[in-house]
């Protein structure tokens, strides 16, 4: 069995970095990218972190070898944008709105007059 690699957030950068380096890698995008992973992980590196974790760091990576690719400085910079940009306004209209009690208009049943009833018995 091949030893293990632990690779942390921390550090993967470096280490993948340092892959690159030692094996010579050409990265021309980012399915580059990600086959370079693969041999990591078939190699033995164990990358113990989130995997949106690992990808931005695939994807600042592949941007710092291959700078020149507007698909790789599109992904960067989307991962720099807020996600829920529309969830949060969602949010904030939902609340604006929620906080005072809101009641259903209420109708006013009028009860039909009722005329007073002759008497009958007459007197």
């Amino acid at each position: 069995m091949k030893d293990l690699k632990l690779v942390k957030d921390t550090e993967v950068h470096q280490v993948i970095c340092e892959w690159i380096t030692e094996k010579r890698v050409i990265i021309g995008d980012y399915e580059d990218m990600k086959e370079m992973v693969l041999s990591m992980i078939r190699a033995g590196y164990c990358f113990a972190m989130d995997r949106d974790r690992l990808r931005d760091a695939m994807e600042d990576i592949a941007f710092m070898k291959n700078a020149e690719d507007d698909a790789l400085k599109d992904r960067v910079l989307r991962s720099l944008e807020y996600e829920d940009e529309d969830d949060e306004d969602d949010f904030q209209d939902l609340m604006r709105t929620s906080t005072a009690p809101q009641r259903a208009p209420q109708r006013v049943q009028e009860s039909p007059v009722k005329e007073p009833e002759e008497s009958l018995i007459e007197a």
